[in-house]
């Protein structure tokens, strides 16, 4: 399958798991009985995020492997890369206390990489975008939703913009 496919297979599939936990955090949220929460937070944990981590790691691995090859807007590579910076100071500023040494380097490097003067959004952007897999395993040890579930609908956006070239 051409990695353009299987982008877009697994953007589908993302999709819909976050689709599906969202309804689980919904009847969690609406869940009465203790018996019922725990079992709806048990069945968050053990099936539905590792299942979305680990697509998250394939759509993020590939996204990496393709990014060089795109001819990306700068137009759309500057708005993808306000949205990126605004979602990593966010979890800068609301997660400092669960966020280890290493996650902290990592958001401080992607923040580097974006505002590095001298070059194109777009190259800015290709530059960033290799360090974003590595959240993968750190939010699964933090057991987080995070900023790669925030920056899929951004990648998402322009992998379409990008198709259409």
């Amino acid at each position: 399958m051409p990695s353009s496919q299987r982008l877009t297979t697994l953007e589908e599939t993302l999709d819909s798991l976050y689709e599906t936990l969202g309804e689980a955090q919904k009847r969690l949220a609406f869940a009465n009985d203790v018996f019922e929460k725990n079992s709806i937070k048990q069945r968050i944990r053990k099936e539905v995020l590792p299942e979305i981590r680990e697509r998250e790691a394939d759509y993020w691995k590939l996204l990496t492997q393709e990014s060089n090859s795109w001819a990306i807007d700068d137009d759309d590579a500057s708005n993808a890369i306000i949205e990126v910076i605004q979602t990593v100071e966010s979890i800068e500023q609301n997660n400092t206390n669960q966020c280890s040494d290493q996650v902290i380097q990592l958001l401080t490097d992607i923040q580097s990489k974006l505002n590095e003067s001298g070059k194109s959004s777009s190259a800015k952007l290709k530059a960033a975008i290799p360090l974003l897999p590595p959240f993968v395993s750190y939010e699964m040890e933090l057991e987080t939703q995070g900023l790669l579930q925030q920056l899929f609908p951004t990648f998402s956006r322009l992998l379409r913009k990008v198709k259409k070239k």
